[in-house]
């Protein structure tokens, strides 16, 4: 089994066929991963605390709850990597998904190899998105003129605009707000209200901090 293998699966599904179907698939692509199944959310959690599976394949609903519940309450569950296969696609569920921590999405029409493609990513730690998943009414396919970082999963979780990613590139280079400012051809004001609204959603009170997560999640 190569590194960018995942050692171990766990499959949650309500519909026991869904996911035998799932497991011949994964047995193929990845010989020798222990694969385990759950139908629902409260097995799901059990199993988490007692294993540590590299990578969580997961509907959406999970009776007597579902994945979004979840992973508001585990921070077991928020630290696993997890891919949500899903018969729903509404952007407000895509959008809260990413902020939760997934790191990626696709929709149970999508062709068998896509899920497999969704898997080498995430555990490269990359963000993936299936095809027609988008994080809001009106799109199509990608997201449309959006710097590349917010296919990032750090970008997605905390819900940066273009002008803050912009920003946070070169603050990471070492630039202070005037130099920032006469880069992207704005105010210094601006630049100082940017740097606190991108503290503020990643939730750091300096920069320091933030210079750790950024090169944390090589970003930026």
């Amino acid at each position: 089994m190569s590194a960018s293998s995942p050692k171990e699966i766990v499959l949650a599904d309500p519909h026991p066929v869904f996911r035998l179907g799932l497991r011949y698939l994964l047995q193929e692509w990845f010989p020798g991963a222990v694969i385990r199944e759950t139908g629902d959310m409260q097995d799901l959690l059990l199993q988490i605390q007692q294993q540590a599976p590299d990578l969580i394949i997961s509907e959406l609903h999970l009776p007597p709850g579902d994945l979004l519940e979840g992973l508001e309450q585990s921070i077991h569950l928020q630290r696993r990597t997890i891919i949500v296969y899903s018969h729903y696609r509404e952007p407000k569920l895509v959008r809260q998904s990413f902020k939760l921590g997934i790191s990626g999405y696709l929709h149970k029409s999508s062709p068998a190899l896509h899920l497999k493609e969704a898997i080498l990513h995430v555990l490269r730690k990359e963000v993936f998105m299936g095809e027609g998943i988008v994080l809001s009414e009106g799109q199509r396919g990608e997201v449309p003129e959006v710097h590349p970082a917010f296919r990032d999963y750090f970008h997605l979780r905390f819900e940066l605009t273009r002008r803050e990613i912009e920003v946070l590139a070169q603050i990471k280079k070492g630039l202070n707000n005037r130099e920032i400012a006469d880069l992207l051809y704005i105010s210094e004001q601006t630049v100082s209200v940017h740097r606190k609204n991108i503290l503020r959603k990643v939730g750091v009170n300096n920069t320091q901090k933030l210079l750790h997560i950024t090169y944390e999640h090589h970003l930026a």
